[in-house]
């Protein structure tokens, strides 16, 4: 149905990025991660596949963040990982902590919903500066 929200509320502050940090991640000539400029790959912070989000009948638009890598690959040929491989495998996470963005790098494929539970979150920041 149009218009109805179908987006699990541990995705929603995600979804409320203020608009300058948005662009920021989006617009980042390098990974914000690990700050690798190629390959570069865009990814939706909140998974296409977690539904939708709706505000005053308009469907609120997932923001894209500039990490390293390309698809699902978890390693380059050195053996060294992509952050876009490894949000997919779960192994990096991205929180809106009072509008400024974090990210979590775990050892382990883990669950959004564990992984805000746990510690070691760190800002993230794109050409010099924490956004």
């Amino acid at each position: 149905m149009p218009g109805k929200t179908t987006l699990a509320k541990m995705y929603w502050p995600l979804m409320q990025i203020p608009p300058d940090v948005a662009y920021a991640i989006e617009n980042s000539p390098c990974c914000i991660v690990c700050g690798r400029r190629e390959p570069l790959n865009r990814h939706h912070i909140v998974p296409r596949s977690a539904g939708e989000l709706y505000e005053n009948g308009k469907k609120v638009r997932k923001v894209c963040a500039v990490l390293c890598g390309f698809g699902s690959n978890l390693k380059d040929a050195d053996g060294r990982y992509y952050c876009h491989g490894r949000a997919h495998h779960r192994m990096l996470h991205f929180r809106n902590n009072g509008g400024r963005m974090e990210m979590l790098e775990t050892e382990e494929p883990t669950d959004y919903l564990s992984a805000l539970e746990m510690d070691g979150w760190e800002p993230v920041e794109t050409e010099g500066r924490w956004i």
